[in-house]
């Protein structure tokens, strides 16, 4: 049975369009499709959502069918898309993919609502933001490009404070006595799709670790360190001490992990004075000594102006502010008001990555 973690949001996973051996190749001549046209919401349409909302449907989603203008052709898919109004679907994230029943409409819960307002839009709990919605139809296998959008219809959406739950995978290892019921130990599933990431200190090189469901009865190794899970499979070994990026998929049984050393980069203040030095972090190991979980800081002096953190002095891996004190890859720079000494908190022990900037 899947294990569950209290947290704020949740966020959705990536969604892969599939192909159905049905489908037969077809010539299409797209001058004559009719793209899909929304029936509901009504655009303007206002939504404040509440805690006793969470499983009740608060808006039906619909749309006309695209047509292709083609005999004997496959049935079309849709994908249900959302971004910011102000996006103009630059970061479109895709809510539902409904390829496998082809409906013409969603029933959106507020909880999935609410959700879809905080994590994936940025909208703070009790504020109002402005959602769009667009369909996307498609053929799989046909003979030319099929996608064809839908006009978006754009909403207001005020969120409330969502306590939710995320998937968690034990990492029980040498470093916490091989406990697989450790629930301090572990990566997690904010999708709940059983794709899990995570961040853990080894303070020792040559750390040995596997993945476990709670015990020993359900766990994965990897035998010849091929990066591919095996049930009761050897155990994995890192290299040297450090923060490691955890990356498990229980769908493809595969995993991967990275050593990374974190900094702070930005033009904030005398000790951060160019986007080209970095600023080295600490992991802050009486925290570690408490609950295993990865917290890093640094004290430095900081001015007006704005930072990131990354990983391994390099911009592939970077975590800016996505909302409040919550990060996201590649997020927004993060802004420095006041000058002062402070401490930098970044938390990456939960399933949510955080930060925090404690004046001192």
């Amino acid at each position: 049975m899947k294990q569950a973690a209290i947290i704020l949001a949740t966020i959705f996973g990536l969604v892969i369009l599939h192909s159905c051996e049905e489908d037969k190749d077809v010539v299409l001549n797209m001058d004559h499709a009719t793209a899909p046209a929304f029936v509901s919401p009504s655009a303007g349409a206002s939504f404040t959502l509440s805690e006793e909302q969470e499983g009740d449907v608060v808006m039906t989603i619909e749309w006309e069918a695209a047509d292709y203008a083609t005999e004997g052709m496959p049935q079309t898919r849709y994908l249900l898309q959302a971004d910011l109004a102000a996006n103009n679907f630059e970061d479109a994230t895709t809510i539902i993919d409904i390829a496998e029943t082809r409906d013409n409409s969603f029933e959106m819960t507020g909880g999935r609502l609410n959700t879809i307002a905080i994590t994936r839009m940025g909208i703070a709990p009790f504020e109002t933001g402005e959602i769009s919605f667009r369909v996307l139809a498609f053929l799989t296998r046909a003979s030319e490009h099929t996608w064809m959008y839908s006009q978006p219809v754009t909403i207001s959406v005020t969120p409330f404070e969502q306590v939710i739950e995320a998937d968690i995978l034990n990492v029980p290892g040498s470093y916490q006595g091989w406990s697989p019921d450790n629930d301090n130990t572990v990566i997690y599933s904010l999708a709940m799709d059983d794709v899990y990431e995570g961040y853990m200190y080894f303070p020792e090189d040559q750390t040995e670790f596997k993945y476990a469901m709670g015990d020993w009865a359900t766990n994965w190794g990897d035998t010849g360190a091929d990066g591919t899970l095996e049930p009761d499979g050897a155990n994995i070994v890192s290299g040297d001490a450090g923060v490691y990026k955890l990356n498990v998929d229980l769908n493809e049984l595969t995993h991967e992990f990275l050593r990374t050393e974190w900094s702070m980069i930005g033009d904030a203040g005398s000790a951060l004075g160019n986007w080209d030095t970095d600023i080295p972090m600490e992991v802050d190991l009486d925290h570690y000594d408490d609950t295993w979980n990865t917290r890093l800081t640094a004290v430095v002096q900081l001015g007006p102006g704005e930072f990131k953190f990354r990983a391994n002095a390099d911009w592939d891996l970077d975590l800016g502010v996505d909302t409040d004190d919550v990060l996201s890859y590649g997020g927004a720079n993060i802004v420095v008001e006041e000058a002062g000494t402070y401490m930098v908190v970044l938390d990456l022990g939960g399933p949510l990555y955080r930060y925090e900037l404690i004046p001192q």
